[in-house]
């Protein structure tokens, strides 16, 4: 009995330990979910998506000179001298570059000796013509008399003729080479090279000693005024017109540019055609990029693009949800319009995202005040 007892009380103390260290003895605190407290960023600037009812849809073109000229000779020979340096402003006239003629010199030469020879030819022939006339005007006489017979006439007639025509060939050989000496006398200008107009060498091509090939350019002159050039989808064709205005955007700044010169023929291949535009021409240069905007109806969505965050191949932004908490969301962009960037998908119009401060952003931050 008293072993039984011992036993039942054994198991009542374990009983309670399991109790005790179970807390069944402690005061329970009900379960529930901790919440996260979210960091808190200032100094972040929040804006809004905004929607536009039309866009300026840039097109791509490129800054050229009123007056280009790319100065090449007519002849081939070694640059002797070249008078100007890139970059350099000359007047028309002006002496760019010196070619060796020698060649040529020696075919004019050549030419002028063989004309010296035409020109004794054509004395011999002379004086054999006016001999051979005065026989020929003797026999005619005495053929008027019948003091010669017929055939007898017509044999001198013959060297009469004969002679009259070594003269017009010996008179005809010299004016060929009178012409065929001024031809290549002509290519002796193409030995020094003049500049055609007012305007500067953007571009110089050859150096002393260097082999001048007909037709290559050697120096590229140009002049100012420069235009903005473009190539426009053919359904712009008959809305714009000369005298528009449209803005040009040509190293980050944005120009008043004013439509001079429209192209009446569509290019087959790419169904565009070419409009020049005058623009300022303080700092500009020939093969600058330049971007025509035009003004198109279409509704899209745009942000600044200061809030644009990119990592790596991830484009996105910051948006600033309902409970004031940050959320970094992908997006798809379009054209850069200005200061602002055309986004295609990712953004409700009226949301707000974070436009300045980006660097401080972090997903499920709080904006602080």
């Amino acid at each position: 009995m008293k072993g039984y007892i011992k036993y039942i009380a054994f198991l009542v103390v374990i009983l309670l330990s399991i109790l005790w260290l179970g807390g069944f003895f402690s005061k329970k605190i009900p379960t529930k979910e901790v919440a996260k407290e979210s960091k808190v960023v200032y100094g972040l600037t929040v804006g809004t998506v905004e929607k536009l009812d039309y866009v300026e849809t840039p097109y791509i073109g490129q800054v050229v000179a009123d007056q280009r000229a790319e100065v090449s000779t007519r002849i081939m020979g070694r640059v002797l001298k070249v008078h100007v340096k890139e970059g350099e402003c000359v007047r028309a006239g002006r002496l760019l570059v010196s070619i060796d003629a020698s060649d040529v010199q020696a075919q004019v030469n050549a030419i002028e000796q063989q004309r010296k020879q035409a020109e004794k030819a054509y004395e011999s022939a002379l004086a054999q013509y006016e001999a051979v006339k005065k026989t020929y005007e003797r026999y005619s006489a005495l053929l008027n008399q019948s003091a010669i017979t017929q055939h007898e006439f017509d044999q001198v007639k013959a060297q009469f003729e004969s002679a009259k025509a070594q003269v017009e060939q010996a008179k005809a050989g010299i004016e060929a080479l009178k012409a065929q000496k001024s031809a290549v006398a002509s290519n002796l200008a193409y030995a020094n090279l003049t500049a055609p107009f007012d305007g500067c060498v953007v571009q110089k091509n050859v150096d002393v000693g260097d082999l001048a090939v007909p037709g290559q350019p050697m120096l590229i002159l140009e002049k100012a005024p420069y235009r903005a050039e473009v190539y426009l989808p053919e359904r712009f064709l008959g809305k714009v017109k000369v005298g528009s205005s449209l803005k040009v955007e040509i190293d980050g700044k944005v120009l008043e540019g004013r439509v001079v010169e429209i192209g009446i023929s569509v290019d087959p291949a790419t169904r565009t055609f070419r409009v020049k535009l005058s623009v300022p021409s303080s700092g500009l240069s020939s093969g600058k990029l330049a971007r025509v905007l035009i003004p198109e109806d279409q509704s899209t969505l745009v942000v600044p693009q200061s809030a644009i965050v990119r990592r790596f191949d991830f484009t996105g932004v910051w948006v600033v949800r309902e409970d004031n908490t940050l959320e970094l969301r992908f997006v798809r962009l379009g054209d850069t319009l200005g200061d602002k960037v055309q986004v295609l998908s990712g953004l409700k119009e009226g949301e707000r995202v974070v436009i300045q401060g980006t660097e401080k952003a972090c997903e499920g931050c709080k904006v602080g005040g």
